[in-house]
């Protein structure tokens, strides 16, 4: 029986990143250097998807990996389903505090409009957030760790802390929906 090869490398990365993420518990400034490049990478594309603005997804990655940095001595279990759990309850807490504020400024609104050499691009990405914005929070989760941030499903069983079967189930019902969403979208659109 031959290993399956993709499985191979997921072992190589999780080794690699647990030698990492134990290297920088020990104030190994390099690997600490390492691990916040990592992690700026992946949660940033997971926070921008859940995000109207760029400048807001920036704040919140930076925001995410210095609670990391000042947390990461009392870590324990699985690296990266406890740093997406961090960055999630991060995107909670900025559309709490949106929601206290009500406040739309004139120079916020000026952001929201497409520039015209990349109208497309620009209506795409925001059709994107809003019908993420329609699933529940593990099926927009489940949709961004496999389809932007590019992990298998046992990784996101991983970050997630459910089982393969689950994750399944999930991107299946997520699936269903947005198709839904933009079958409704489209038919709005049209009337």
């Amino acid at each position: 029986m031959k290993a399956n090869p993709s499985l191979l490398n997921n072992d190589i990365r999780a080794q690699e990143m647990a030698r990492i993420v134990e290297a920088a518990k020990h104030e190994d400034d390099d690997a600490l250097a390492k691990l916040c490049k990592y992690v700026y990478g992946k949660l940033f594309g997971y926070i921008y998807y859940r995000v109207r603005q760029r400048e807001d997804a920036e704040d919140l990655t930076s925001e995410v990996v210095l609670k990391m940095v000042k947390s990461l001595n009392t870590q324990k279990g699985n690296f990266l389903g406890w740093i997406y759990r961090i960055a999630r309850n991060q995107i909670i807490d900025f559309y709490r505090q949106r929601a206290r504020k009500q406040e739309i400024s004139l120079e916020s609104l000026k952001k929201d409009i497409p520039s015209p050499e990349e109208p497309r691009d620009y209506l795409t990405e925001n059709r994107m957030k809003e019908a993420l914005a329609y699933l529940t929070q593990d099926q927009s989760d489940v949709i961004t760790l496999k389809f932007f941030q590019e992990y298998n499903n046992e990784e996101i069983a991983k970050i997630m802390g459910k089982t393969v079967g689950a994750i399944k189930v999930l991107q299946f019902r997520a699936l269903k929906a947005l198709r839904e969403y933009f079958r409704k979208e489209r038919y709005e659109t049209r009337h």
